[in-house]
Protein backbone atom coordinates (compact mmCIF):
# COMPACT_ATOMS: atom_id res chain seq x y z
CA UNK A 1 0.00 0.00 0.00
CA UNK A 2 1.20 3.56 -0.69
CA UNK A 3 2.04 6.38 1.46
CA UNK A 4 -1.38 8.25 0.73
CA UNK A 5 -4.00 5.72 1.27
CA UNK A 6 -5.95 6.27 3.82
CA UNK A 7 -6.58 4.37 6.86
CA UNK A 8 -10.23 3.10 8.45
CA UNK A 9 -9.52 5.26 11.08
CA UNK A 10 -8.87 8.41 8.63
CA UNK A 11 -11.98 7.40 6.66
CA UNK A 12 -13.96 7.18 10.00
CA UNK A 13 -12.74 10.70 11.32
CA UNK A 14 -13.74 12.20 7.85
CA UNK A 15 -17.51 10.46 8.21
CA UNK A 16 -17.64 11.71 11.60
CA UNK A 17 -16.80 15.69 10.44
CA UNK A 18 -18.89 15.87 7.53
CA UNK A 19 -21.62 14.67 9.59
CA UNK A 20 -20.93 16.90 12.47
CA UNK A 21 -20.86 19.69 9.44
CA UNK A 22 -24.25 18.64 8.04
CA UNK A 23 -25.79 18.99 11.29
CA UNK A 24 -24.81 22.24 12.26
CA UNK A 25 -25.40 23.38 9.08
CA UNK A 26 -28.72 21.62 8.91
CA UNK A 27 -29.56 23.10 12.92
CA UNK A 28 -28.25 26.39 12.79
CA UNK A 29 -26.88 27.83 9.44
CA UNK A 30 -30.19 25.73 6.93
CA UNK A 31 -29.01 26.18 3.27
CA UNK A 32 -25.10 26.53 3.68
CA UNK A 33 -22.34 24.89 2.51
CA UNK A 34 -22.01 22.76 5.57
CA UNK A 35 -24.71 20.74 4.14
CA UNK A 36 -23.12 20.26 0.63
CA UNK A 37 -20.12 19.01 2.99
CA UNK A 38 -22.10 16.75 5.38
CA UNK A 39 -23.55 14.79 1.82
CA UNK A 40 -20.25 12.76 2.48
CA UNK A 41 -21.21 11.45 5.65
CA UNK A 42 -23.97 8.39 4.36
CA UNK A 43 -22.48 6.90 1.98
CA UNK A 44 -18.83 6.42 3.91
CA UNK A 45 -20.85 5.18 6.84
CA UNK A 46 -22.65 2.46 4.30
CA UNK A 47 -19.05 1.61 2.74
CA UNK A 48 -17.94 1.38 6.56
CA UNK A 49 -20.81 -0.85 7.42
CA UNK A 50 -20.17 -3.06 4.45
CA UNK A 51 -16.18 -3.09 5.12
CA UNK A 52 -16.65 -4.42 8.67
CA UNK A 53 -19.67 -7.07 8.10
CA UNK A 54 -17.03 -8.30 5.62
CA UNK A 55 -13.56 -8.16 7.85
CA UNK A 56 -15.37 -9.00 11.13
CA UNK A 57 -14.83 -12.13 13.23
CA UNK A 58 -17.84 -11.82 15.09
CA UNK A 59 -21.00 -10.21 13.79
CA UNK A 60 -22.70 -10.72 16.65
CA UNK A 61 -21.16 -8.29 18.27
CA UNK A 62 -20.60 -5.96 15.44
CA UNK A 63 -24.47 -5.87 15.76
CA UNK A 64 -24.76 -5.81 19.47
CA UNK A 65 -22.66 -2.53 19.00
CA UNK A 66 -24.75 -0.86 16.50
CA UNK A 67 -27.56 -1.76 18.42
CA UNK A 68 -26.53 0.26 21.16
CA UNK A 69 -25.65 3.05 19.33
CA UNK A 70 -28.97 2.90 17.50
CA UNK A 71 -30.88 2.84 21.09
CA UNK A 72 -29.02 5.56 22.78
CA UNK A 73 -29.27 7.67 19.31
CA UNK A 74 -33.48 7.73 18.81
CA UNK A 75 -34.43 10.21 21.46
CA UNK A 76 -31.42 12.91 20.78
CA UNK A 77 -32.19 12.21 17.18
CA UNK A 78 -36.06 13.40 17.73
CA UNK A 79 -35.38 15.92 20.51
CA UNK A 80 -33.19 17.73 18.06
CA UNK A 81 -34.74 17.44 14.47
CA UNK A 82 -38.63 17.79 15.99
CA UNK A 83 -39.02 18.66 19.42
CA UNK A 84 -39.88 15.27 21.00
CA UNK A 85 -40.45 11.73 20.40
CA UNK A 86 -41.79 11.29 16.86
CA UNK A 87 -42.67 7.50 16.19
CA UNK A 88 -43.03 8.86 12.25
CA UNK A 89 -39.33 9.10 11.51
CA UNK A 90 -36.66 7.16 12.54
CA UNK A 91 -32.77 8.26 12.76
CA UNK A 92 -30.00 6.61 10.63
CA UNK A 93 -28.48 4.26 12.70
CA UNK A 94 -32.11 2.10 11.92
CA UNK A 95 -31.29 2.68 8.45
CA UNK A 96 -27.27 1.04 9.18
CA UNK A 97 -29.04 -1.51 11.38
CA UNK A 98 -31.29 -2.82 8.65
CA UNK A 99 -28.72 -2.54 6.17
CA UNK A 100 -26.55 -4.51 8.87
CA UNK A 101 -28.58 -7.47 8.76
CA UNK A 102 -28.96 -7.06 4.96
CA UNK A 103 -24.79 -7.28 4.55
CA UNK A 104 -25.13 -10.80 7.43
CA UNK A 105 -27.49 -12.33 5.20
CA UNK A 106 -26.30 -11.24 1.65
CA UNK A 107 -22.53 -12.54 2.53
CA UNK A 108 -23.81 -16.14 2.63
CA UNK A 109 -25.27 -16.40 -0.74
CA UNK A 110 -23.12 -16.36 -3.94
CA UNK A 111 -25.27 -15.65 -6.31
CA UNK A 112 -25.04 -12.18 -7.51
CA UNK A 113 -28.70 -11.98 -8.68
CA UNK A 114 -30.10 -13.78 -5.34
CA UNK A 115 -28.15 -10.94 -3.47
CA UNK A 116 -30.12 -8.28 -5.47
CA UNK A 117 -33.18 -9.91 -4.93
CA UNK A 118 -33.36 -10.41 -1.38
CA UNK A 119 -32.20 -6.48 -0.64
CA UNK A 120 -36.01 -5.59 -2.07
CA UNK A 121 -37.24 -6.54 1.36
CA UNK A 122 -34.94 -5.33 3.38
CA UNK A 123 -35.23 -1.71 1.58
CA UNK A 124 -38.85 -2.00 2.17
CA UNK A 125 -38.40 -3.05 5.48
CA UNK A 126 -36.35 0.85 5.37
CA UNK A 127 -39.17 2.30 3.71
CA UNK A 128 -42.21 0.96 5.80
CA UNK A 129 -40.10 1.94 9.29
CA UNK A 130 -39.62 5.80 7.78
CA UNK A 131 -36.16 5.38 8.54
CA UNK A 132 -33.32 8.72 7.61
CA UNK A 133 -32.82 7.95 4.22
CA UNK A 134 -35.50 5.47 3.70
CA UNK A 135 -35.72 2.07 1.50
CA UNK A 136 -33.39 4.23 -0.83
CA UNK A 137 -30.61 5.09 1.72
CA UNK A 138 -30.55 0.64 2.66
CA UNK A 139 -30.29 0.16 -1.28
CA UNK A 140 -27.15 1.90 -0.87
CA UNK A 141 -25.39 -0.02 1.79
CA UNK A 142 -26.43 -3.17 -0.33
CA UNK A 143 -24.91 -0.96 -3.22
CA UNK A 144 -21.82 -1.01 -1.93
CA UNK A 145 -21.83 -4.62 -0.63
CA UNK A 146 -22.59 -5.73 -4.33
CA UNK A 147 -19.93 -3.48 -6.04
CA UNK A 148 -16.97 -3.84 -3.64
CA UNK A 149 -13.94 -3.06 -5.13
CA UNK A 150 -15.59 -1.41 -8.26
CA UNK A 151 -15.69 1.88 -7.96
CA UNK A 152 -16.44 3.68 -11.25
CA UNK A 153 -19.92 1.29 -10.87
CA UNK A 154 -19.94 2.56 -7.20
CA UNK A 155 -20.14 6.58 -8.35
CA UNK A 156 -22.56 5.62 -10.75
CA UNK A 157 -24.90 4.40 -8.55
CA UNK A 158 -23.92 6.62 -5.77
CA UNK A 159 -25.30 9.45 -7.70
CA UNK A 160 -28.53 7.14 -9.16
CA UNK A 161 -29.53 6.34 -5.38
CA UNK A 162 -28.58 10.28 -4.09
CA UNK A 163 -30.70 11.35 -6.78
CA UNK A 164 -33.49 8.66 -5.39
CA UNK A 165 -33.49 10.22 -1.91
CA UNK A 166 -34.17 13.41 -2.47
CA UNK A 167 -34.49 16.69 -4.59
CA UNK A 168 -33.63 19.37 -2.19
CA UNK A 169 -31.90 22.02 -3.31
CA UNK A 170 -28.77 24.62 -1.84
CA UNK A 171 -28.25 27.55 -3.27
CA UNK A 172 -24.66 28.33 -4.58
CA UNK A 173 -24.82 32.28 -5.28
CA UNK A 174 -27.67 32.60 -7.44
CA UNK A 175 -28.37 29.25 -8.55
CA UNK A 176 -29.91 26.70 -7.16
CA UNK A 177 -28.70 23.22 -7.56
CA UNK A 178 -29.64 19.67 -6.52
CA UNK A 179 -28.24 18.81 -2.65
CA UNK A 180 -27.97 14.95 -2.80
CA UNK A 181 -25.53 14.35 -5.58
CA UNK A 182 -22.94 16.08 -3.70
CA UNK A 183 -22.91 12.75 -2.06
CA UNK A 184 -20.27 11.54 -4.77
CA UNK A 185 -17.79 13.47 -3.50
CA UNK A 186 -17.42 10.86 -0.61
CA UNK A 187 -15.63 8.68 -3.50
CA UNK A 188 -12.70 11.06 -3.00
CA UNK A 189 -11.97 9.06 0.32
CA UNK A 190 -13.33 6.21 -0.04
CA UNK A 191 -11.33 5.45 -3.31
CA UNK A 192 -8.18 6.02 -1.05
CA UNK A 193 -8.93 3.65 1.79
CA UNK A 194 -6.91 0.38 0.65
CA UNK A 195 -7.85 -1.63 4.03
CA UNK A 196 -5.05 -0.09 6.58
CA UNK A 197 -5.94 0.16 10.06
CA UNK A 198 -3.36 1.96 12.29
CA UNK A 199 -5.04 0.55 15.64
CA UNK A 200 -7.03 -2.55 16.49
CA UNK A 201 -8.27 -0.55 19.66
CA UNK A 202 -12.07 -2.07 20.82
CA UNK A 203 -12.74 1.78 22.20
CA UNK A 204 -11.86 3.40 19.03
CA UNK A 205 -14.64 1.60 17.62
CA UNK A 206 -17.13 1.97 20.56
CA UNK A 207 -16.46 5.97 20.16
CA UNK A 208 -17.07 5.82 16.62
CA UNK A 209 -20.86 4.36 17.50
CA UNK A 210 -21.41 6.63 20.13
CA UNK A 211 -20.20 10.06 18.16
CA UNK A 212 -23.64 9.97 16.54
CA UNK A 213 -25.76 10.32 20.13
CA UNK A 214 -23.64 11.80 21.53
CA UNK A 215 -23.18 14.94 19.24
CA UNK A 216 -26.79 14.62 18.36
CA UNK A 217 -27.45 15.15 22.23
CA UNK A 218 -24.39 17.88 22.07
CA UNK A 219 -26.17 20.10 19.84
CA UNK A 220 -29.65 19.75 21.36
CA UNK A 221 -28.39 21.64 24.34
CA UNK A 222 -26.49 24.18 22.36
CA UNK A 223 -29.51 24.88 20.38
CA UNK A 224 -31.13 25.48 24.01
CA UNK A 225 -28.59 27.53 25.00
Amino acid sequence: MGKRDLSQEGLKLIACITMLADHIGAVFFPGSILRIVGRMAFPIYCFLLTEGVRHTRNPGRYGFRLLVGMVLSELPFDLLFFGGWNWGKQSVMVTLMIGFLYCVTAVRISSLAHRMLILLPFAFLGELLKVDYGGWGVAMIGMFLLTRGKPGQQSFWLLGLSWAISRATVAIGSVKVLLQPFALLAMIPISLYKGRKISGNVWIQRLFYLFYPAHLALLYLLRGI
